[in-house]
């Protein structure tokens, strides 16, 4: 494998700063592994994961749950959306991540309380829990 087909990013957690290389079908693994460990081994008052992609390039991308934090935070989330809506509206924006991937990113998202879920596996429809409360 080249490093072309190789993708770098840079893991902050805490004090810790981790540089992961891995192929892309290895990355997601070995990142959660590495975030599992630095939470396991660090403090836990006050940690802020800050994750960036690097490509082989250079450029900096965000991560598929940065780009989901954003689409809540500009309110595309206020309207139930399900998950192929939410790869079309990230493909629009230039970001192709595959479904797996956002998915993974989605649940971490309900298990934040960042989102929340209805329906059946699936089918699952995403929508904020702050427009949520604030409709109730």
């Amino acid at each position: 494998m080249n490093e072309k087909e190789k993708i770098k990013i840079e893991v902050t957690v805490g004090p810790a700063t981790v540089r992961i290389e891995a192929p892309p079908d290895k990355l997601e693994e070995a990142l959660r592994q590495v975030i599992m460990v630095l939470k396991e081994t660090l403090p836990q008052s006050g940690l802020k994961e800050e994750i960036v992609e690097k490509k082989s390039s250079g450029k900096v991308s965000p991560t598929c749950s940065t780009l989901l934090k954003n689409l809540v935070e500009e309110g595309w989330f206020d309207k139930p959306r399900s998950l192929s809506e939410t790869v079309q509206e990230l493909a629009k924006r230039g970001y192709n991540y595959d479904s797996t991937a956002v998915s993974h990113s989605l649940l971490d998202l309900v298990r934040e309380k960042v989102l929340a879920r209805e329906g059946t596996p699936r089918r699952y429809i995403y929508y904020s829990i702050q427009k949520k409360i604030q409709s109730e």
